[in-house]
């Protein structure tokens, strides 16, 4: 009976994604059309999209480089590879409270699926996510690695994990703003919430012991941890960097030992660049 009702389950999804690809048109132009209008008479344009995050990243870097002091090198490096994840995330969730609202005129005069607006506000953000990971992750390749890491290739898989959560999420969000208004209220507290239990601007190592078998069952920690895997570290996340994870909320050893790595690297090329050639040494 349970695998019935799985088989079942499976297959109403499975209609649902195939009823929605019919409509990939309408989902096209109604991304096109968000951003058009996000940006309309704007003479700056996509920079207004980077300049709520970078003064936020500003903020939190002052503060926690020089004021509370969190132990990690390149702070702001750390800070940047998870950001925007977050931005993506709340910005979607909150314009799931919203979106089939502002589509119900829409909705009387064409017929198509409630999931289409929601897919088309996510692919719209998912849009301006993407331009802004480019810049972070050639600020970071020059600053921070010094080097294009090999794990940079997984990005475009963990982007489609990030975009199948933040739907995962926001479907629900929006059936239940139709019906229940308390919903737009609820969703910045509960939001707000997320960010201090997220490792947004932490490391995974400075959570309690105590609290970790709770801070696993959020799945934006694991998605942000990734990231940091990915993009701070620059390593490959494994199952053994999971499990590390899970168990002692540390990264694993390949990455808690890149970034010394790197300042050495960095003094020892330092070093070099001042010390004189041997052709020129007095005699």
């Amino acid at each position: 009976q349970l695998m019935n009702g799985r088989g079942t389950f499976l297959t109403r999804e499975f209609a649902a994604a195939k009823n929605l690809w019919r409509y990939r048109e309408l989902v096209t132009s109604l991304v096109s059309r968000n951003l058009k209008v996000k940006y309309k008479r704007s003479v700056l344009g996509f920079v207004w999209t980077l300049v709520n995050p970078i003064l936020t990243v500003t903020v939190l870097v002052t503060v926690f480089t020089y004021v509370v002091r969190v132990p990690l090198e390149d702070y702001w490096a750390f800070l940047l590879s998870g950001y925007f994840v977050w931005n993506f995330l709340i910005q979607t969730l909150t314009s799931g409270t919203n979106v089939l609202g502002e589509h119900a005129q829409l909705s009387r005069s064409v017929r198509f699926p409630p999931e289409a607006p929601i897919l088309a506000a996510a692919l719209s953000r998912m849009v301006e996510f993407t331009l802004e990971m480019v810049l972070v992750l050639v600020v970071l390749t020059i600053y921070h690695h010094g080097h294009v890491p090999p794990a940079f290739l997984l990005l475009p898989w963990l982007a489609v994990l990030q975009l199948a959560l933040a739907l995962g999420l926001t479907f629900p969000i929006a059936a239940l703003s139709v019906f229940y208004h308390d919903v737009q209220h609820a969703v910045p507290l509960l939001l707000q919430t997320l960010f201090y239990i997220s490792p947004v601007f932490y490391a995974v190592s400075l959570v309690p012991e105590a609290l970790r078998s709770f801070f696993v069952v959020n799945p934006i920690a694991w998605l942000l941890t990734l990231y940091h895997s990915t993009v701070y570290y620059g390593v490959m996340p494994t199952t053994a960097a999971s499990l590390s994870f899970r168990l002692r909320g540390k990264p694993p050893k390949s990455s808690s030992s890149i970034a010394p790595r790197i300042s050495r690297m960095r003094s020892a090329r330092k070093l070099k660049l001042s010390t004189p050639s041997p052709s020129f040494m007095p005699r």
